[in-house]
């Protein structure tokens, strides 16, 4: 709320949905202990039978239970203070890693962090506190006192409503799971849909770096043989394929924009095109195939250089740029932007099409292609391009001496292979992704852990309606399907349940998808059968219980 407005910009649609996310984890995971605390007031029973008949009141009963309830929950409250420090220190050093230079961010735990941990762990306490609670104090003394333990696990009234609120919760948990579990099946298909997208360029083994000889006190005559120089020499490097350099660097999501007229049109309707300035060998470094026409060559060059220049200056456009102003005309020799000079600006004899290569992104992947033009670099400060037979990572210590050799004053900035580049300009999708898949994990773990919780507590109360069944003749087989069916009925209820909320929460995602929607049948019929299969693994374990259930023991309790 504090930090920069650019970087407010960028990171607060992510920091709400994450914010949403860490709310739904929360309510998960209360309502996972809620269900616990049932299942314990159900075995504490007899305590809280023999306490009323003591003349304990249900008011210090309430109390007594609250007060283990907002404990448990303080003691959580600490041990998640605990965790979130490691936390955010591992985020803030991702983020940290991920910028162009070092950023500092002041993530450390102050008095409202603390205070807001305190509130949420008292609310929380409280609030899911008080349903089991006020179920313990609910008994009928005089049977539960009777009859022992068989009043704690007989098929009676009050445990069919206490069945009836523990099914509510796991299929709450289990609806929960669901939405953060779509939500981050929808992040991780944005990310792969962005990393699978087609550059238009090879994007492997290369390697980018900056350089600005003006700030070595460089004239723009200077610059340029100094860029052809360590062009030279890079590509004479061994390990080295080619070299190249340009303005700005590619996918770092900068790029500049030109307007110009065409012949015949009003001077009040401009069009425009990204621009690109390049140097020579670009495009067969960056492997961008030609369409038609040719590259630049050494006469192209003295032209731009030229200033300011006499004829028009030659330039390359891509297919975008075709298809938007020229159509199916031939593009080769087609001149645009003269002007007569005048209070817009100098004379100028504009540009002459010299060639059209393919399309291509650079600035951002999830803006559609727009037209392109490519025209050459004179002077001013570059990055330089560097494809290499081999890791790339491995030539960086080659390439710095290769400067060094030519001017050691000259440093070099933004050092990067072009897949860390391209990771970098993905940070946010990454970040999302990361935090999205692990809250999704949590949520799941956390559901299914309530549903074994729920069918270990109802093995132990139905012990010996089991048993009478198993004495009646009843299968290992026939006991493990009871048990698993209750369970895997509860998770598809809450599954079908989770879908549909999930398909009106995720509309508001739909800014951060790229190439998927919010209701994307693939994503959620993936996630429905993750966690069908995951909750069939959390029923097992008390189903196998449930089985191995002695009938004598059982019917003891008779």
């Amino acid at each position: 709320q504090t930090g920069l407005t650019g970087l407010r910009s960028r990171f607060a649609d992510p920091l709400y949905v994450l914010m949403c996310a860490v709310a739904i984890i929360l309510l998960i995971a209360c309502s996972n202990v809620a269900g616990l605390m049932l299942a314990r007031s159900a075995a504490r029973q007899n305590e809280m039978a023999l306490r009323l008949a003591l003349g304990a009141g249900r008011t210090r009963i309430v109390r007594q239970l609250l007060t283990e309830s907002v404990m448990l929950a303080g003691t959580g409250g600490i041990l998640g203070i605990v965790f979130a420090s490691w936390g955010a220190q591992a985020i803030l050093s991702f983020v940290s890693s991920n910028q162009p230079r070092p950023l500092t961010f002041a993530m450390g735990l102050d008095l409202r962090v603390l205070g807001f941990t305190a509130a949420v762990s008292l609310f929380t306490g409280v609030l899911f506190g008080l349903a089991p609670a006020f179920r313990s104090t609910r008994v009928d003394v005089t049977p539960a006192l009777k009859e022992g333990f068989g009043a704690a696990t007989r098929l009676g009234r009050g445990g069919v409503k206490r069945f009836s609120i523990g099914n509510a919760l796991v299929v709450a948990q289990v609806a929960l799971a669901i939405v953060v579990l779509v939500g981050a099946g929808l992040m991780v298909r944005t990310l792969q849909n962005l990393r699978s997208i087609d550059v238009g360029f090879d994007s492997h083994n290369l390697v980018l770096f900056g350089i600005n000889p003006m700030l070595a006190g460089y004239k723009d005559a200077q610059i340029d043989g100094f860029y052809r120089d360590l062009q030279g020499r890079l590509a004479q490097t061994p390990g080295v394929k080619s070299a190249s350099y340009s303005m700005v660097p590619l996918l770092s999501g900068a790029m500049m924009v030109t307007m110009f007229h065409w012949p015949g049109t009003p001077q009040d309707r401009a069009s425009e095109s990204d621009v690109l300035q390049i140097g020579p060998n670009f495009f067969s470094t960056m492997h961008i195939p030609f369409v038609a026409g040719r590259s630049f060559n050494s006469s192209d060059y003295e032209i731009a250089a030229s200033k300011p220049t006499a004829v028009a200056t030659p330039v390359i456009v891509d297919q975008a740029f075709v298809a938007k102003y020229l159509g199916k005309d031939n593009p080769l020799g087609k001149r645009f932007g003269e002007s007569a000079g005048g209070e817009d600006g100098p004379a100028s004899p504009g540009y002459e099409i010299i060639g059209v290569v393919r399309d291509t992104k650079y600035g951002d992947l999830r803006r559609e292609i727009k037209p392109m033009m490519y025209v050459p670099q004179s002077g001013m400060g570059a990055s330089f391009e560097v494809r290499t037979a081999g890791d790339p990572q491995a030539l960086v210590p080659v390439i710095r001496r290769t400067v060094a050799q030519i001017d050691p004053n000259l440093p070099l900035r933004d050092v990067i292979t072009e897949s860390q580049q391209i990771d970098r300009l993905l940070f946010q999708e990454r970040l999302v992704a990361r935090l999205s898949g692990f809250f999704g994990v949590l949520a799941l773990t956390l559901a299914c852990i309530g549903l074994y919780g729920l069918l270990a507590y109802e093995v132990v109360r139905r012990t010996r309606e089991i048993g009478i069944r198993t004495a009646l003749g009843a299968q290992r087989g026939d006991v493990l399907r009871l048990v698993v069916t209750q369970g895997l009925s509860l998770a598809v209820v809450g599954a079908v349940a989770g879908i549909g909320v999930a398909m009106g929460v995720t509309r508001y995602l739909k800014s951060m998808l790229y190439d998927v929607k919010p209701d994307d049948p693939v994503t959620i019929v993936v996630v429905g059968a993750v966690l069908v299969l995951v909750a069939l693994a959390a029923c097992f374990l008390p189903a196998q219980r449930a089985t191995n259930v002695d009938p004598m023991v059982a019917l003891r309790y008779e």
